[in-house]
């Protein structure tokens, strides 16, 4: 075996594992930006429903002091 061989033989081994070493983080990256979006999309929709509560109420309170007083 010469040397060019062991060079040959030691990429052949080698290619595999570089390759599952940068297809990793690509994938756990994307994984993470996924995790993230869903993540802060739902923090946006709680936000979003409570601020619909709460000028629902207001609106609700506004009615009220507005509309005449009714003789009982």
């Amino acid at each position: 075996m010469s040397t060019g061989d062991v060079g040959r033989e030691s990429l052949r081994l080698l290619s595999p594992l570089l390759g599952t070493a940068v297809t990793i983080p690509v994938v756990a990256g994307y994984i993470a930006l996924g995790a993230a979006i869903l993540v802060g999309r739902s923090l946006l929709g709680v936000a979003g429903g409570g601020w619909r509560r709460l000028s629902a109420f207001a609106r609700f309170q506004r009615r009220e002091e507005t509309s005449p007083r009714r003789a009982a």
